[in-house]
């Protein structure tokens, strides 16, 4: 499939991917979620193979999987760098006690907060400076680890989808659970940053329409928060001897995702349409 052709098939995906999410929010079907994170999955491969050919999406592939991995293997047996934790049977099956999907996850979530980093942090997203091997990484880390900010107490704490050895801090999710995830999408993202000059960007990559799109994903991303809250249970979640109001949690979940990811996302759309300008005027 030539650059065009997948160009469009990254609308398609989106496309997708918006009505699976609106579904999976909405409660149509117990497998929209699944498809949600499939066709996010297939939209990354395609749109990362345009920015950096498919031999750049498997580096990027690779690097995050593998130290997201280690990262995740290390904490649960050695309590670094996220604290002890464990993950519950509703996670799937288990590899030294990672699900496999969670480590997944930070390919899709890494390749996104890296996109949004390099719109922040660059004159334009395909430039190469030397001085972005350093800022990109650090931006992106940090509009990754927002998105861990505002689901972590909802997967711990009120859903109980993993469990911290010594819970605390921030609805019960510890300090050391933030400080891994600013370590482990570092050193992925820094990895991937002393590699990136190695692959060569598609026709489409130069276009503002392909960098557009991961700025839509995680600001709509950010929407899930206030259409959990509408619909947050009552009662109380407890854990380690304290107990949390339910609503405050998913409450709490809104104003941090209106504060990291949809800020990140509209910082990143706002970056976009001022290169755009800057280089129509040239």
């Amino acid at each position: 499939m030539d650059g065009k052709w997948r160009f469009r098939a990254t609308w398609v995906l989106l496309a997708l991917w918006l009505v699976a999410f609106a579904a999976a929010q909405l409660g149509v079907g117990p497998a929209a979620a699944g498809v949600q994170t499939l066709v996010l999955i297939g939209w990354v491969a395609v749109h990362a193979s345009l920015a950096y050919g498919w031999k750049g999406f498997g580096a990027f592939f690779v690097i995050s999987l593998a130290v997201a991995f280690a990262m995740e293997a290390s904490s649960i047996h050695t309590g670094f760098p996220f604290g002890f934790y464990s993950h519950s049977d509703f996670m799937g099956p288990k590899l030294l006690g990672v699900p496999p999907p969670v480590a997944l996850g930070y390919v899709f979530l890494g390749y996104l907060a890296w996109s949004l980093g390099k719109l922040i942090m660059r004159d334009r997203p395909t430039g190469l400076a030397p001085l972005y091997v350093v800022t990109t990484p650090i931006a992106a880390t940090f509009i990754l680890a927002g998105y861990d900010l505002a689901y972590d107490p909802i997967g711990s704490t009120v859903l109980g989808h993993w469990a911290f050895r010594y819970p605390s801090g921030y609805f019960g999710v510890p300090l050391t659970n933030f400080v891994g995830w600013l370590l482990t999408g570092w050193v992925l993202l820094q990895i991937f940053a002393l590699v990136e000059r190695r692959f060569t960007a598609a026709a489409p990559a130069f276009t503002r329409g392909f960098w557009l799109q991961p700025c839509l994903i995680w600001g709509v991303s950010a929407l899930q928060y206030p259409l959990m809250f509408a619909r947050a249970p009552g009662g109380l979640a407890s854990v380690g001897g304290r107990s949390f109001v339910i609503a405050d949690v998913y409450e709490s979940a809104v104003i941090v995702s209106l504060l990291t990811m949809l800020f990140a996302a509209l910082a990143a759309a706002g970056r976009l349409a001022a290169i755009d300008i800057k280089e129509r005027l040239s």
